[in-house]
């Protein structure tokens, strides 16, 4: 027989049985045997229930990350966006475009390919509050951002780390396989970056021989997923994908790493024979 208080607890449609039992009281952290015993026989009911949505309603699978974080790379990408304008001498227009394009344009191309809804960098005012605050402190503080901070390299470092781990997070909380999660955590992380360039008249950075960026941010969403594959807390993952692509980023620069340019070797592949009728050169043989 179940008791009085577990009876009114089942009988209300906005108490979660499965979480009954956790809620803390004066007498411990448990309630009394009779309200276990209703909260099994409640949790038997819903998993018996194969209607759609019964398990997933009480269930949640697929945390978020802490909006905060979120929040943080969008503020290091505007800030490292208006302090490139305001040093090339671009007025406060350009400086607020430029803020705008690097803090939410990465985060905004992701959420559309996710097509999730309405990009939450539309619906939610903190991200252009955000922005317009960066654009303010770039525009009349560039130097003295850069120089508390180090560099713009330092921003560029741990924005990209922060926007890789938010944009593979978002592909995968929304049922992505782990190949185009990393996709959308690589497209998040520098497509910023390429609208900066865009928007200012340059071809972009992110796509030329030159210092890791597109390169780290690919390592860092592709470490991402294997740390939640196997069992990494949110936090944890995010952590060390902020650490991996900001420490490539950085040493590129300082060990002076780059990317290498295309390089054409159609002039060396002969197919048939030479005129003479000697063997043609085999590129994979001759080049070892």
């Amino acid at each position: 027989m179940i008791g009085e208080p577990a009876a009114a607890a089942l009988a209300t449609e906005s108490v979660n049985p499965l979480l009954v039992m956790h809620q803390p009281t004066a007498a411990g952290y448990f309630r009394p045997v009779t309200t276990s015993l209703a909260v099994l026989q409640a949790a038997s009911e819903v998993l018996a229930d194969d209607s759609e949505g019964a398990i997933s309603d009480v269930i949640n699978t697929k945390p978020k990350l802490p909006a905060w974080t979120i929040y943080v790379a969008v503020l290091f990408g505007a800030l490292s966006g208006a302090t490139f304008a305001a040093r090339r001498g671009f007025d406060v227009v350009g400086v607020l475009g430029l803020a705008a394009a690097q803090g939410v344009g990465g985060l905004l191309i992701g959420q559309i390919l996710v097509a999730a809804g309405t990009p939450e960098v539309l619906t939610d005012p903190w991200f252009m509050l955000i922005v317009v605050i960066a654009a303010a402190l770039g525009f009349f503080l560039a130097g003295l951002v850069t120089d508390t901070l180090g560099s713009s390299l330092i921003l560029d470092a741990l924005s990209l780390g922060l926007l890789a781990s938010a944009g593979t997070n978002l592909a995968i909380r929304n049922s992505l396989d782990y190949a185009p999660a990393v996709f959308i955590g690589v497209v998040t992380a520098i497509g910023g970056l390429i609208l900066r360039d865009i928007l200012s008249g340059r071809p972009p950075d992110v796509l030329r021989p030159g210092i890791f960026s597109a390169s780290a941010a690919l390592i860092g969403s592709a470490a991402f997923v294997l740390l939640r594959d196997i069992g990494a807390t949110l936090a944890f993952a995010q952590t060390m994908t902020v650490a991996i692509v900001a420490i490539i980023r950085v040493l590129s620069v300082w060990l002076g790493w780059e990317t290498k340019s295309a390089k054409d070797y159609s002039d060396r592949v002969k197919l048939g024979r030479d005129q003479d009728g000697s063997r043609p050169w085999n590129f994979w043989q001759d080049s070892k």
